[in-house]
């Protein structure tokens, strides 16, 4: 807040705050509910989810499939440690760097083991190198980009440079798998959470989205409750794109849930599916 009791600009909003245990504003948000709790349930790895489905890069898919933590790998390269050694922080950390070829970073500046790491992405997963290329071919052909939701992106003026990139290639690869990812399956998880909750009497509240999370102020006698209706509503919301979309996802969407006295201090927990 300035001095004139206004809101500062560059003050984060909630989407904003840092992640992990160390920003202590995360403390001061708590439950509305004598002994509440609150509750995150995460996707786990949803951008590069969606970027293997949009691109069905077939590396992308296996490596989802076969439970790979691209996170953990990309930690342990960048900071030249085993996977076994890196930690919940560093993994977190590291998503940055997972994710910046997805959205066409190069990794300049950087220093030669992780330049090494970006050189050889695009040779790893050769199916999301092509698909970057047609999204570029598509804004010259046509002047726009569109997601399998129907938004489109327009990009008047883009031209193809000398050394083969149309301009405003960060924006084209990014815009549709962040588009489709926080925009798309995001909201639609939240609708079917809500009409979860509402079925099953939940006293709980669903309280903000965080690019792939749900935060909810949970009651504390629905713990698990919650946790069953948010992996129902998170996991299944393929079954919503196939209705409203006519799109077939052609990976899992798993999710990790946790939960805390409030929004800094939370753990990780199971949900129990059968009771």
């Amino acid at each position: 807040v300035t001095a004139t009791g206004r809101l500062s600009s560059t003050n984060p909003n909630f989407q904003n705050l840092p992640k992990g245990s160390k920003f202590e504003v995360r403390r001061a948000i708590v439950s509305r509910f004598p002994n509440g709790m609150t509750g995150e349930m995460d996707f786990s790895g949803l951008e590069f989810r969606v970027a293997g489905m949009l691109s069905r890069d077939q590396q992308i898919i296996d490596d989802v499939l076969n439970g790979k933590d691209v996170h953990r790998q990309t930690a342990s390269i960048i900071l030249q440690k085993p996977e076994e050694e890196v930690t919940k922080d560093e993994r977190s950390s590291a998503k940055a760097k997972t994710f910046q070829p997805l959205y066409g970073g190069l990794g300049m500046g950087e220093p030669a083991h992780v330049r090494q790491y970006f050189d050889s992405y695009f040779k790893l997963y050769q199916g999301l190198a092509r698909w970057h290329k047609s999204l570029g071919d598509d804004v010259l052909a046509r002047g726009y980009i569109q997601t399998p939701s129907g938004r489109q992106f327009a990009f008047p003026g883009a031209k193809r440079s000398r050394n083969g990139r149309v301009s405003g290639h960060t924006q084209i690869v990014n815009f549709p798998c962040q588009s489709f990812a926080t925009a798309d399956i995001v909201p639609l998880a939240c609708i079917r959470a809500l009409r979860k909750f509402r079925e099953e009497g939940l006293r709980s509240k669903l309280i903000l989205t965080v690019h792939d999370s749900i935060v909810v102020d949970i009651h504390p006698d629905e713990i698990q409750d919650v946790g069953r209706a948010l992996q129902w509503a998170m996991s299944g919301v393929d079954e919503e794109l196939q209705k409203r979309f006519n799109y077939q996802a052609v990976l899992p969407l798993d999710t990790e849930y946790s939960v805390g006295k409030n929004w800094m201090e939370i753990d990780e927990l199971s949900v129990d599916l059968d009771t």
